[in-house]
């Protein structure tokens, strides 16, 4: 669901890199590995790294008889990690380095996987795609696809048909989702049911707009051109359907506001003594946290090696946490709409659309910035300059206590360390902020906000698809109702790799002589598996490590609280609730297996059913409750979405989020020796 004006601007960036150096400004590339200047095993791939990959497998590829050497397109690069057990092991000196490639060669339909030995300079593995896979849809893809649907006459005229000049139109493609189209096209294509395809929809720019505001951007997802959607064959590059149903008017709206509200005043953080965190590389140090920070192409925000400094002792929490998948639905009884429903991570590799963080606007004045190096789909790199955000905030009150005796209070505030990044991602616009506490807790956030996929509204009101705005004219847009659904992997190794996972619930207890009796009931899963949420139970599972124990002779566990929970409300048969099991159930747990990243498969663009955790949990292996398990966990938040007015023409942000607690993991409070302000105003004593 990717903006054909966002991947034209990451085409210029590609086709600046495509110049040979004297042709470019703002740095050089460099060809050939040259020294890896890794100093850790899991930091990301470098430009020369990312161009050294490139070059072998090309090489490769024109070496060996029966393998294509052009057009090759390159839909994903990234660092291949080394295994766990290594990484874990590891205490300096000599690490492997290698690059994962997808290679995707349209005419024939095939994607190859290769991993290319960085050290050794060679293609160590190439091995071909299950049949039908389809990598992410690439930059070049979306410029192909935009300039096929324009010089399709019968899309001309479904333009004109509705008031609309052509050229005044915005072409947004999106990955297809599942393909019901007619069965005599499904035979016309090369491929049948396993083309590789695309599908475009249609909104009027900003420039045909009574209200065009120059000094504003425009957003054409409040101008939908409903009825109209295009199918392309991307194999052999043509368009191959378009359906051409319903004829509504098309708002004139600006999308902008009128007027400009007035009266805030100047507020300015400042850190005279700079932050309170410590970098180095990717390394970050805070308030007796530890961790590594990296953008990765497909997931975004990677987390490695959780620890926690416990009075000297660095305390392993967790190995790798990410964003694993998303699942947006819509629900609108339409053959136009029914095939819509996203897979943003695996689908585009969203982690290549993060934004450029602004401070004042995303982030506060003092953040400190990452970049991200990212590889192009026709080769060379890309720098995506302050993609990740870091900055100290403070947030009401860390604990407080008052002393009976004579009403004198000792207090902290709450002081948080916020790792953030957004993505946009067509009308959408995610944001996910890991927030690490002084408790020793883990919040993780989702922000919500863009643009609600519009469509043009008709006469009658429509229950799944609520109208929203009006413009001048009378013409009204309506927003459908649907979904948001988030999965994120946790590797989580509280105190080791020997942990299990339990299920505790707060119910009710009968007891002799008293009704009011309550208390958390436990069960321990045995086997991998899902568990579904219950609130009204203050259902939360905890992961915890079977032999460390602290100092009240519990065993130390983390808590996932997720209370952010929505569940499928399409039929269970749906065919893409089939690739996306993960939004069925609020909590999995699985075996580690270096293999399993993703919750709707390595390839859920035009993926089948069944692969993903799905298939991880297929069949269940045991979980041991006495020795432990090295295991992770999966939990799946969610929003549903009935849109208002005031969701448009931009929607205020919603923000849900599940959170990572300590639970017994410390003896006793373990923020009790939190730093006092350091203007402290003297003590307060209550009134009465």
């Amino acid at each position: 669901m990717k903006n054909v004006m966002a991947t034209l601007s990451l085409a210029l960036v590609i086709a600046a890199w495509a110049l040979p150096a004297e042709g470019r400004s703002g740095g050089r590339r460099t060809r050939g590995l040259g020294t890896v200047a890794a100093s850790h095993p899991l930091e990301p791939l470098t430009a020369g790294e990312h161009d050294a990959a490139f070059a072998l497998v090309q090489t490769h590829f024109a070496a060996i008889d029966g393998l294509p050497d052009e057009p090759l397109l390159f839909p994903f690069i990234a660092l291949s990690e080394p295994p766990k057990s290594f990484v874990r092991s590891w205490s300096g000196g000599a690490f492997p380095r290698a690059a994962t490639v997808h290679v995707l060669h349209a005419p024939s339909n095939r994607t190859w996987i290769a991993t290319v030995d960085l050290r050794a300079g060679s293609v160590s593995r190439l091995e071909l795609a299950p049949a039908g896979s389809q990598p992410a849809v690439t930059a070049e893809e979306y410029v192909v696809a935009d300039e096929l649907v324009r010089g399709y006459a019968p899309w001309a005229a479904a333009m004109r048909m509705r008031g609309v000049e052509p050229d005044d139109v915005y072409v947004d493609v999106w990955a297809p989702g599942d393909q019901e189209l007619p069965a005599s096209v499904i035979a016309s294509l090369p491929y049948g049911s396993n083309t590789r395809l695309l599908r475009a929809l249609s909104f009027l720019r900003g420039a045909s707009v009574d209200a065009y505001d120059p000094e504003h951007p425009q957003n054409p997802y409040v101008r939908p051109i409903e009825g109209v959607v295009v199918t392309i064959d991307m194999n052999q590059r043509r368009v191959v359907h378009m359906a051409n149903t319903v004829v509504r008017p098309v708002s004139r709206d600006s999308g902008n506001a009128t007027t400009r509200r007035t009266g805030l005043k100047p507020m300015t953080i400042v850190q005279p003594n700079g932050g309170g965190f410590e970098v180095t590389g990717r390394l970050v140090r805070w308030q007796n946290w530890q961790f590594y920070v990296v953008l990765h192409p497909r997931e975004g925000l990677v987390l490695y090696d959780v620890r926690y400094d416990d009075n000297g002792r660095l305390r392993p929490i967790a190995y790798r946490m990410s964003l694993s998948e998303i699942y947006v639905p819509y629900g609108v009884p339409d053959e136009n709409w029914s095939w819509r429903t996203a897979f943003d991570v695996g689908e585009y590799n969203l982690g290549m659309y993060a934004q450029t963080l602004e401070p004042y606007r995303d982030v506060p004045e003092h953040t400190h910035f990452f970049n991200a190096t990212f590889g192009a789909d026709t080769t060379g790199t890309f720098e995506a300059t302050n993609t990740i955000g870091m900055y100290e905030r403070d947030n009401g009150i860390l604990w407080t206590r008052t002393d009976p005796s004579n009403a004198e209070r000792d207090t902290r505030g709450r002081r948080e360390l916020v790792v953030t990044w957004n993505a946009w991602i067509g009308n959408y616009i995610y944001g996910f902020d890991w927030i690490f506490g002084q408790d020793g807790g883990i919040e993780v956030k989702v922000v919500l906000t863009g643009t609600t996929l519009n469509r043009g509204a008709g006469d009658e009101e429509e229950v799944s698809a609520p109208v929203v705005g009006v413009d001048d004219a009378g013409v009204r847009v309506a927003a459908p109702a649907h979904q948001h659904f988030f999965n994120f992997r946790l590797d989580l190794d509280v105190d080791g790799v020997e942990n299990v996972v339990a299920e505790t619930d707060v119910r009710h207890i009968p007891t002799p002589g008293h009704k009011h009796v309550f208390g958390p009931h436990e069960t321990e899963l045995t086997n991998e598996g899902f568990r579904d949420a219950e609130p009204l139970l203050a259902r939360h599972w905890e992961v915890r490590n079977t032999t460390a124990e602290n100092a009240l002779g519990g065993h130390t566990a983390f808590a996932i609280e997720a209370h952010s929970v929505a569940v499928p409300l399409s039929a269970s048969d749906y065919e893409p609730l089939q690739r996306a099991a993960f939004a069925r159930h609020p909590f999995w747990v699985t075996r580690f297996r270096e293999d399993e990243r993703y919750a709707a498969g390595d390839f859920p663009n035009q993926g089948p059913a069944g692969v993903g955790l799905d298939a991880f949990i297929r069949p269940a292996e045991s979980l041991s409750t006495e020795t432990g398990t090295d295991l992770v966990v999966w939990p799946t938040i969610g929003i549903t979405h009935v849109p208002r007015p005031e969701d448009f023409p931009v929607m205020p942000t919603e923000t849900i989020s599940f959170r990572l607690v300590p639970h017994g993991f410390f003896d006793r409070n373990p923020a009790l020796d939190a730093q006092e302000l350091p203007q402290r105003r003297g003590r307060v004593r209550a009134v009465r």
